[in-house]
């Protein structure tokens, strides 16, 4: 039954239209639900493995209709089978490992915004396994969200509160019902096993200079044996990865706490304000202070 109805589910997302603008979706009248809801569906790991990152404020609930693959999320490397989901949560870091099957890939990409996160913590990090009743769930919210989506070209942009609805029942099931889903690389993908020790190290280490002697030396690798696997796993390079994940620390600490600049440059490993404000303009296209008061006017 559940494979009939993941079918059902891949043959809705397929009707996806793609969407102009990855951050305006479906808004609500209600506050404590899910707003701004945007829906897309990839079938291939084109926009996956991008090099342009996303720093964002919003959620991204992420559901695999087909064929497996692997999301690092802080550090921690979770993979994903068909039937299972995860949640990524405001400027959390994420990547994606390279697909074994990358013309095989359905997946669904359910993004919103949400005034009460703290309501979704236990979801963190924490894979997990959508039942018959979840998977027709998400059905629903793909044809309300279809639905809209082309009332909206001919009548306006009447906010659909059916969609929120079931979107918000979707993830509280989730919540109350949480099954975790492995959360470790499988035994089948032996060669990124050591994706996790180096992870974890350029995690716990983002407040200072990592050398790239250091991260091989955790991994028992040579550093030109690490590059080398690091970028046929992930896609980009080493060095583009230990930044990108400086500026999605960054990009958290300045929308959460009322650290400085030279406090925020400290946190994430740069030796002064002038690298880090470069750096960060260089990967968001903005400056730090400036995202700061788009932040702020946001909430």
């Amino acid at each position: 039954m559940t494979v009939n109805i993941s079918r059902s589910l891949e043959t809705v997302a397929k009707r996806l239209p793609e969407p102009q603008n990855l951050f305006v979706g479906v808004d609500s009248i209600l506050k404590n639900i899910p707003a701004n809801v945007l829906q897309f569906h990839r079938h291939d790991d084109r926009y996956m493995l991008t090099d342009k990152p996303a720093y964002h404020h919003r959620f991204v609930l992420i559901s695999c209709i087909h064929e497996p693959g692997c999301i690092i999320l802080d550090g921690e490397i979770f993979k994903l089978e068909q039937g299972q989901g995860i949640l990524i949560f405001p400027y959390q870091s994420h990547h994606y490992t390279r697909f074994k099957h990358p013309a095989r890939i359905s997946w669904l990409f359910t993004t919103f915004e949400y005034k009460k996160p703290e309501e979704l913590e236990d979801l963190r990090n924490t894979p997990f396994t959508y039942e018959a009743k979840d998977l027709l769930k998400l059905a629903q919210v793909t044809t309300s969200y279809i639905e809209w989506f082309k009332s909206r070209k001919n009548t306006g942009s009447e906010t659909p509160l059916e969609l929120s609805i079931l979107l918000c029942r979707l993830l509280h099931r989730q919540h109350r019902y949480i099954r975790k889903a492995g959360g470790r690389l499988s035994p089948d993908m032996p060669d990124m096993n050591f994706l996790q020790p180096l992870s974890n190290f350029i995690h716990k280490n983002l407040n200072r200079q990592i050398s790239i002697r250091e991260i091989a030396d955790c991994v028992h690798l040579s550093p030109s044996r690490l590059r080398a696997k690091f970028r046929n796993a992930i896609g980009i390079s080493l060095g583009e990865f230990t930044r990108r994940t400086r500026i999605h620390r960054a990009c958290g600490l300045l929308h959460s706490t009322d650290l400085n600049m030279t406090q925020v440059a400290e946190e994430c490993g740069f030796n002064s304000v002038f690298s880090f404000s470069r750096t960060f303009r260089s990967v968001t296209g903005k400056a730090p202070t400036k995202f700061r008061e788009e932040m702020q006017r946001r909430h």
